[in-house]
């Protein structure tokens, strides 16, 4: 737990260029800690933007999960449910 948190810090995310945008949004304790409303929202946006578009799923999720303070690891799992093995079964 202690290097997935070191590895998560604010100032590795300030570091970097892609995620400075995001960054003091991604620090946030609740978008990345277990709840029961956390994980409902994560799931809930994760099915809602897997379905939504073919590609940009996962940035989308991850956006949506920063806006409603929902957990972002289940969000972006979630969105996985349109696999290319399930895709032609689901649409």
């Amino acid at each position: 737990m202690r290097r997935i948190a070191a590895s998560l810090s604010r100032d590795r995310l300030l570091a970097r260029r892609w995620t400075r945008p995001l960054a003091r949004y991604l620090v946030r304790h609740e978008l990345w800690h277990l709840s029961r409303r956390t994980v409902r929202a994560g799931a809930a946006i994760g099915l809602f933007s897997g379905f939504i578009l073919p590609l940009g799923q996962i940035p989308l999720a991850v956006v949506l999960a920063i806006l409603f303070r929902a957990n972002i690891s289940i969000a972006v799992a979630a969105t996985l449910i349109t696999n290319p093995v399930t895709f032609p079964f689901i649409y």
